[in-house]
Order: C-alpha cells, then sequence, then structure tokens
C-alpha cells in the first residue's frame, strides 16, 4: 500500500485544529481507528482478530508504563532503565491473594517484563489476571539490556481487535509534532499492510481524545 504522506499530515493538521477549538483542560493524544468492511473481515473467525504489539518509530506522550518483576541485579537494571515500578518475587504472592491489587496491577502498566526466576511466580499468583489482558511479562535474564527494552516498551501500541472489525491505538500526542504522529500512523498502517488486511479497510480516523474524527486519505 503506498501512501499519501501530504494527505495524512492534512489529515492530523485538521483534527489538531478541531481539537483547539474546544477548551479542554488536560493535554489530550493522537488516537488512530481503523474501520474493516465487516463482510470481508469477519471477527468470529480467530484469523481475523488481530492482537499484537507493534513498536512506532516514536516515543509516546506520555509513554506506556512498564512494570517489572525481579530481585537484586535485575531490579537495579530496571529502575535504572526507567521503569515506573519494580516488584519483588517476594511481594508476587501478597499481591495475587489481593484481588483488588492485582486487577489494579494489571490497569496500572501496559507492559510487563521480569526476571526469569520470578516467571512461575507471575504464572502461579498473576497468570490469569494478566494473561486475560494479554499482558504476561516477557521473561529477561540478568544481563539483558533493560533500558534498550524499556526505550522500546516506551514507543509500542498493542493493535488489539476484539468484537467488532475494528481497531483503535494511540499514535501520539498534542506536545509530538504532525510529523512524529504521521511516521507512527504510517507504522500503523504498513502494520496492516503486512498482515494482508490493507484491502479490506473502509475507513481510516484520526482524532484528538475530545475532538471530532477526521478521515485519514490514503
Amino acid at each position: 500500500m503506498s501512501y499519501a504522506i501530504d494527505k495524512i499530515e492534512t489529515a492530523v493538521a485538521e483534527a489538531r485544529a478541531q481539537g483547539k477549538k474546544r477548551k479542554i483542560k488536560f493535554d489530550e493524544s493522537f488516537d488512530l481507528a481503523v474501520n474493516f468492511r465487516k463482510k470481508e473481515v469477519d471477527v468470529t473467525k480467530p484469523e481475523n482478530r488481530i492482537n499484537q504489539e507493534l513498536v512506532l518509530p516514536n516515543t509516546l506522550v506520555p509513554p506506556p508504563k512498564v512494570c517489572a518483576f525481579g530481585d537484586g541485579e535485575f531490579a537495579e537494571k530496571a529502575t535504572e532503565a526507567g521503569a515506573e515500578r519494580v516488584i519483588s518475587k517476594d511481594d508476587i504472592p501478597r499481591i495475587g491473594e489481593e484481588k483488588k491489587e492485582r486487577k489494579s496491577l494489571a490497569k496500572g502498566y501496559e507492559f510487563f517484563i521480569a526476571a526469569v526466576d520470578a516467571m512461575p511466580l507471575i504464572g502461579r499468583y498473576l497468570g490469569q489476571t494478566l494473561g486475560s489482558r494479554g499482558k504476561m511479562p516477557r521473561p529477561f535474564p540478568p544481563q539483558a539490556d533493560l533500558s534498550a527494552i524499556v526505550s522500546q516498551y516506551h514507543r509500542t501500541v498493542r493493535v488489539r481487535m476484539r468484537n467488532t472489525p475494528t481497531f483503535h491505538v494511540k499514535v501520539g500526542h498534542i506536545k509530538m509534532s504532525d510529523r512524529e504522529i504521521v511516521d507512527n500512523i504510517v507504522a500503523v498502517l504498513n502494520f496492516v499492510e503486512s498482515k494482508g488486511f490493507s484491502e479490506r479497510v473502509s475507513n481510516i480516523m484520526v482524532k484528538t481524545t475530545m475532538g471530532p474524527a477526521v478521515e485519514v486519505s490514503v
């Protein structure tokens, strides 16, 4: 699929302008909706339901929150790398036994990483809660470059199609430049193409959090 970058830039600029017309007291994000033709994408079939992480070219603002599980060197490196929270192995059973806390944990962080030796405890006490949300952590050895891993997660979104032939992803923030947002949108469209869904797209819309949707012509 070839994209008319200037048309995507026009849509982003219009979405920004439309959003400014409303007196909003908080900084807004830019969200992209990709809608598919219902007759051509039957979401009752598992192969048509997308659920995958996608790394964008530009860091999101604010970046997705990352939580780490582990002790010692792994915990220190996770903190230095910018993980918003580090949970020791000893705390995993306690959190797992508190229904409210484990649900709050799953909801409060977009991505999870873990030391290899923490995974059995995570599976036992938090597996159902995190797994049902597609948030089971990726295991890493102590020598892993956690700075690069966390940095990548700060540019990552989850593309997930549920019960309707559409998905929504965050692609930017009003503090980002139009071109940075456009680059992120192109990455999403390239992803759609890589899944073989390009010809089944009905329309693509971009909007700020509280602003009206603007169609992206591609």
